[in-house]
């Protein structure tokens, strides 16, 4: 038999009406936002060199922020309200990115970022080919939690091998082995590899913000997507009151302004510049978009009040 939740901290149709009765021109932004940022996709990328850089900017990281931009949406629209701050935090993430792979040197950024994920495919192809250090490290957590992955697939060996072929003839190009070796050399005996961007000499999310003169935003926004992602704080589900702890809905509306701000300042601001790089001529029509569609509801945010 199915649970019935318990309506003082999960009220899924209370929390769908206050966002349907007070959020609903907020909603229709952020889906028009999204619906705008489907097609920039496509114009954006078939306007530009499609180089490395246009594939990562325009085919991941601005596909990535419309998708956080709707995957936002979706969950506001059900009225979770504290759990939107997590495609908000991705979403921030993705539009530095492309900040910074615009910033100067795309070409090799990008190709930096594509050789981060070949490098991370052929360590965990390694993980399951057997007679490898990856494998044998990987082989004693898998038999910690009871799994026998070759048994559930056996196959599985034989099909690694040949991805892990497929990656090196890859990363063996003119264009990417040098760039292979760089990830090599920085990571030394570490454990792990290098982030992409650390082979700039940046160290954390932050130091990228702050060279894309966006520290504000990380620092005032940014640490409360953190903060959800990481439960960083009591406040976010509990309060101290009288003697007594009152715990706070899963779902509610009360950050909504923030949150909002948040999304659509990424959301705008991502959308700008990659015409300013690859579609300049429609910079006027983006700029009377905004005016006529996008700022009234943006800048005109029911505050809703709880009594937490």
């Amino acid at each position: 038999m199915q649970e019935t939740p318990h309506s003082a901290i999960l009220n899924r149709e209370e929390a769908k009406a206050v966002a349907a009765q007070h959020f609903s021109k907020q909603m229709e932004l952020l889906r028009d936002l999204a619906n705008y940022g489907s097609n920039l996709v496509i114009r954006a990328f078939d306007s530009s060199p499609k180089k490395m850089a246009e594939v990562v900017i325009c085919g991941v990281l601005l596909k990535q922020v419309v998708a956080m931009i709707d995957a936002a949406e979706v969950l506001l629209s059900a009225g979770c309200g504290h759990a939107s701050f997590l495609p908000a935090r991705a979403a921030f993430e993705a539009s530095i990115y492309i900040d910074w792979i615009l910033n100067s040197d795309s070409e090799r950024r990008a190709k930096r970022y594509i050789v981060a994920n070949y490098r991370d495919e052929r360590l965990w192809a390694s993980r399951v080919v057997p007679g490898t250090s990856e494998e044998l490290a990987f082989t004693t957590i898998a038999q910690a939690l009871g799994i026998d992955i070759h048994a559930n697939r056996p196959t599985l060996a034989r099909e690694a091998i040949a991805h892990l072929s497929e990656v090196d003839r890859i990363l063996a190009q003119p264009s990417l082995t040098s760039i292979d070796q760089e990830f090599t050399t920085a990571r030394g005996r570490r454990r792990r590899d290098p982030e992409w961007y650390e082979l700039d000499g940046l160290r954390s999310i932050r130091q990228i913000a702050e060279r894309v003169d966006r520290l504000p935003e990380y620092e005032f926004f940014y640490s409360k997507g953190s903060q959800v992602a990481h439960t960083g704080t009591y406040k976010d589900h509990l309060r101290f009151s009288e003697g007594q702890i009152r715990f706070i809905p899963i779902r509610h509306l009360a950050d909504v302004n923030m949150l909002l701000n948040f999304v659509v300042s990424i959301c705008v601001g991502t959308y700008k510049k990659t015409l300013e790089r690859y579609r300049p001529g429609e910079t006027t029509a983006f700029a009377t978009k905004y005016l006529e569609d996008w700022r009234d509801p943006f800048m005109n945010v029911v505050p809703v009040k709880y009594d937490f």
